[in-house]
C-alpha cells in the first residue's frame, strides 16, 4: 500500500491502485520510505539508501513503473508521509 493500511479508510484498503505488487525487500525498502515513485513513475531512492542496499535492490535511476492517475493520489501521500527524502 502507498498509503498504509492503518492509515486508510476502507475504500482505499481494498483499492487496487493503492499500491504496487512488489517484491518482499522492494516492498520493505518501499514501506520504510527508502523508495518511491515520482507522479511520471520513476522510481526514486531516499540519500537514506545505502549504496549496498541499492545493489541487494538492483536499482537503477531509470527505473519505472506504469501509473495510472488514479495511482497519484497515493503515492503523492507515500512521498509527503512515508518516503525519507
Amino acid at each position: 500500500h502507498a498509503k498504509p493500511w492503518a492509515d486508510s479508510n476502507d475504500f482505499e484498503r481494498l483499492d487496487v491502485f493503492n499500491g504496487l505488487l512488489l517484491a518482499a525487500h522492494w516492498d520493505a525498502a518501499f514501506d520504510a520510505g527508502l523508495v518511491t515513485v515520482s507522479p511520471d513513475g520513476v522510481v526514486v531512492a531516499s540519500t537514506a539508501l545505502l549504496g549496498s542496499s541499492q545493489a541487494v535492490l538492483r536499482f537503477t535511476s531509470t527505473m519505472c513503473v506504469p501509473l495510472q492517475s488514479q495511482h497519484h493520489p497515493y503515492f503523492q501521500w507515500h512521498r509527503d508521509y512515508v518516503f525519507r527524502y
